[in-house]
């Protein structure tokens, strides 16, 4: 029930809806002065969820630091890492893996792995779509990495998990029948590491957190910062504040 629930309420966390339902309430309202209201709010929720410089200063907030690659002295046993980095909507598909914008959480653990960072990997993620009969993320990335040529033995599949807190429950016990992983990597988004390593925290898993798909950049005192519009502004913003909601709400049920 909480799984569907989580995911009907992304509808109404989504700020370009905000501005949608403004300026429908200034279309139509029956009053003038909550037309005008409402042409204002859109206007300033428009400008606001649009500005690259605002936007900057809240993920750099966000975002937790956490140890680079040329930091890691001693190989890890396990390189853990979280799905969501796959789009099984695109095609073709039959003859190739297709990736998100969210794809730097496998690339970069794949240059670690290449890099000698880390020995195997523990890919965990099943389909977390409500409705739909989605194929199971880390069973494709499983074939994949088969293809370009890492050998089985060095791949660990959890692919039951549809959400967060069930990847760090579900990797707990796969890592529990793993007598030789003493220590584990655990690589997502930088935005998502903060709810992430608290789920896994509360397994008793140990790790070491490694932000990947950093969304931060230099602050740049440019008019292209300060003052026009962001056309991936909407999109960054709903990604934080699903992330908020998804901490505050997992904080409530106790899996934090």
């Amino acid at each position: 029930m909480f799984f569907l629930l989580s995911k009907i309420l992304v509808v109404f966390l989504k700020p370009l809806n905000w501005v949608g339902l403004f300026l429908l309430l200034a279309l139509f309202s029956p009053k003038a002065k909550w037309r005008r209201r409402s042409l204002q709010l859109s206007t300033i929720f428009f400008f606001f969820f649009s500005n690259h410089f605002i936007l900057n200063q809240v993920i750099n907030w966000w975002e937790p630091e956490t140890i680079t690659a040329d930091q890691i002295e001693e190989p890890y046993d396990i390189g853990i890492v979280l799905g969501g980095y796959s789009n099984s909507l695109i095609l073709p598909s039959h003859d190739r893996h297709n990736f998100n914008n969210r794809g730097n959480r496998f690339f970069n653990a794949y240059e670690l792995y290449r890099t000698r960072k880390i020995k195997k990997f523990l890919l965990t993620g099943g389909s977390g779509h409500p409705i739909e009969n989605r194929p199971k993320e880390a069973n494709e990335m499983y074939q994949y990495l088969l293809r370009i040529g890492v050998p089985d033995s060095l791949i660990l599949v959890e692919a039951e998990s549809r959400n967060t807190y069930e990847n760090a429950v579900f990797s707990a016990e796969l890592l529990q029948e793993q007598s030789g992983a003493k220590r584990a990597l655990l690589l997502t988004s930088a935005w998502h590491l903060p709810r992430a390593a608290a789920c896994f925290r509360k397994t008793g898993i140990t790790f070491t957190p490694y932000g990947v798909d950093y969304l931060s950049e230099k602050t740049r005192w440019v008019p292209d910062s300060l003052l026009f519009p962001y056309r991936n502004g909407f999109n960054r913003w709903e990604l934080l504040i699903k992330e908020w909601v998804g901490y505050w709400m997992y904080s409530l049920k106790g899996y934090l």
